[in-house]
């Protein structure tokens, strides 16, 4: 009799071993990538001048277009966002970083030396 409660005791541990887990509960919130305004730069100190508007992807390297490459000299960053641009394509090289505030005029070095930009959330 002991020996029949040993064995049904093993067979209940391996049964309740072997039961399906519950399911996970999965996050019904999905990250969504939207493109948002996040630069304004101007070819003029004193955001004076052609203005571009940069869109992108949050944290998303683009390079300036045809007539703003090494061609800006101040800059914004949209509200929440802080940007930086850099003196070679694809966010490469020294950068210039700069916030809501801006900068009127940039510093030697980068200023018209512009090729590529990209923002974060501040």
């Amino acid at each position: 009799m002991q020996f029949f409660s040993v064995i049904s005791a093993s067979l209940l541990a391996s049964v309740a071993l072997a039961a399906p887990a519950p399911a996970p509960v999965l996050d019904a919130t999905i990250e969504t990538r939207s493109v948002s305004e996040q630069i304004d730069v101007w070819q003029d100190a004193d955001f004076l001048g052609l203005k571009f508007t940069g869109s992108a992807e949050v944290g998303q390297c683009k390079n300036f277009p045809g007539g703003f490459t090494n061609n800006i000299t101040s800059g914004k960053a949209k509200p929440g966002f802080r940007c930086t641009v850099w003196v070679d394509k694809d966010c490469k090289g020294t950068g210039f970083s700069f916030n809501t505030a801006g900068v009127k005029d940039l510093p030697d070095w980068i200023d018209n030396k512009s090729k590529s930009w990209k923002c974060v959330a501040a």
